[in-house]
């Protein structure tokens, strides 16, 4: 079966569809209180704002820029521009003011909804409209004043005939080359849906908690198939994760490792406050405090999670399952009920094939659901002319167990190859010197045809602050113990600044750049032997 074969309906059938799921609500996310929102409020409210961007010019086949962090406000604004006819271009709320400005640019996006009034200067310099999605400055308007404003319009808006066109333009994260823009239509996004229903069983009867910005495509994946099924839906940020997941008991969790990580230290706070920490049941109680007593499903992804961590959580009754895909290929690895193992990311996808590469050990993948629709070529979308039989590659490595179960070694650019023939893996290495020395982040990297090199970064604002170079060449002793030759690192920089997005050298999502690392920090540091 393919996405072709999928019977769920088109995203603007979705929106249409929405008055009639009158006992379905988004419980939203506004400054200190969550506020309950039916779907034909939101629908009313989508079909305003949809009013009001039309009068502002907004045309089927235009592009309209989307910057902000998860809210009621993006969530309408997404929907307005869908039944517009418009196509979204769903701006990182972390990226650099300069980049989001670009990107928009070279989108070709004639107006902006963002939250960022520090940003509203430079959106207008490069002849954008701008609307404010919370309140402003001022210099524009808001959502909530378009709405109040359109409330009074004669006409019932016309929702747009959108064809079969792409309905969005994301981005691709840039951790191997500069980010790339490309479109996405909705049919393998809902058809991934349908099968997620089927294998983790829920549907609109569950509560999904979303947290992560909406301009992650998995985000809206989740949040358009829950409105189309009349999931409840929790809208907060990351700051309240834990009481409003406690509080309003969501069945679903969408997660990123570091998120994992933030909840089970509150899970261990309440038990050690509890003193239940050690005790039989102790912990399950703990996370049911924090996660809600109601959970089917926490879904981690983005970023490999400690082994450790999901040990802990699935001993402690936490239902975790850690998935794997990328964003131009949609979803590749499933670990689900029945067939879970850690460390893994589970087995290909039911409905697609994985395999390796012999020669160089990257992950194929072979799916009827990419997610990568067509290529922008100026103010056009080129449409990606596929070949069903073929297998696209990942730029990750890999290993497939005799159980079929897929392990993700990292990015294929991970592995350091060296005059000897060797490639070195360099990520288990870095990990284990950021753990001994106590650096924010460690980026391994040839500093001559044959040797390692460690640049360790440390954040001056942490607790430990700047570690002093003695104690960095003994910790990084210490680690060479357990190496192989060829694995040890031979010299070390201490960077007392971490990397940022700012800087290039990160991601929006947090991803370090290894390429623009190397070239911004690597080519000018002083190198010292770790042999001193």
């Amino acid at each position: 079966m393919g996405p072709a074969d999928n019977t769920h309906c088109s995203l603007t059938e979705i929106v249409a569809a929405m008055p009639q799921k009158r006992s379905s609500t988004l419980l939203c996310r506004r400054g200190g209180t969550l506020t309950p929102v039916s779907y034909p409020d939101c629908h009313r409210d989508a079909l305003l704002l949809a009013s009001a961007l039309r009068q502002r010019g907004v045309s089927p086949g235009d592009r309209v820029a989307i910057h902000g962090t998860t809210s009621y406000e993006w969530v309408l604004a997404d929907l307005a521009v869908l039944v517009t006819g418009a196509v979204s271009v769903a701006l990182y709320p972390s990226a650099p003011k300069d980049r989001a400005v670009s990107v928009a640019r070279e989108a070709g996006c004639r107006m902006v909804l963002t939250d960022r009034a520090d940003c509203a200067a430079e959106f207008r310099a490069a002849g954008l409209d701008v609307v404010y999605l919370a309140d402003g400055d001022g210099s524009a308007p808001s959502v909530a004043e378009l709405l109040g404003a359109a409330s009074g319009g004669r006409a019932a808006f016309e929702i747009a005939d959108r064809g079969d066109g792409p309905f969005t333009i994301v981005s691709t994260s840039g951790t191997l080359s500069e980010p790339k823009l490309f479109a996405v239509h909705s049919a393998p996004l809902l058809y991934t849906m349908d099968r997620f229903a089927e294998l983790y069983d829920f549907g609109g009867g569950d509560r999904l908690l979303l947290y992560l910005p909406l301009s992650h495509l998995p985000q809206r994946m989740m949040l358009y198939w829950g409105l189309g099924a009349g999931m409840d839906f929790v809208l907060t940020d990351p700051a309240h994760i834990a009481a409003d997941s406690g509080e309003l008991s969501p069945t679903l969790h969408v997660a990123v490792p570091r998120s994992l990580q933030h909840l089970h230290k509150r899970a261990r706070e309440i038990a050690r406050r509890q003193g239940v920490a050690d005790s039989d049941g102790g912990m399950t109680k703990a996370y049911a405090s924090v996660f809600g007593p109601a959970l089917k499903a926490v879904f981690v992804g983005s970023a490999p999670t400690d082994p450790a961590l999901l040990t802990d959580l699935r001993s402690a009754g936490v239902p975790v399952y850690e998935v794997y895909g990328t964003t131009e290929l949609g979803m590749i690895g499933l670990n689900v009920p029945g067939a879970t193992r850690t460390g893994t990311v589970g087995r290909p996808i039911p409905w697609g094939e994985v395999r390796t590469d012999p020669a160089t050990g990257e992950i194929l993948v072979r799916t009827p659901t990419p997610f990568r629709y067509g290529e922008l070529l100026g103010s056009r979308i080129i449409p990606v002319v596929r070949d069903r039989d073929a297998w696209w590659p990942t730029g990750d490595a890999g290993v497939l167990d005799a159980d079929g179960y897929l392990t993700v070694y990292g990015r294929m650019r991970d592995f350091v190859a060296l005059a000897n023939g060797e490639k070195v893996f360099v990520r288990p290495l870095e990990e284990a010197a950021a753990a001994a020395t106590g650096a924010g982040l460690c980026t391994v990297m040839k500093t001559d045809a044959s040797h390692l090199g460690a640049l360790l970064f440390f954040d001056p604002a942490a607790a430990e602050g700047v570690r002093i170079e003695e104690e960095c060449r003994t910790m990084l002793s210490a680690v060479n113990q357990h190496l192989h030759p060829w694995e040890r690192i031979h010299s070390f920089s201490v960077v007392d600044r971490m990397p940022s997005v700012e800087d290039g050298c990160m991601t929006e999502t947090a991803k370090p750049r290894r390429h623009k690392i190397e070239e911004m920090y690597g080519n000018r540091a002083q190198w010292l032997s770790v042999r001193g």
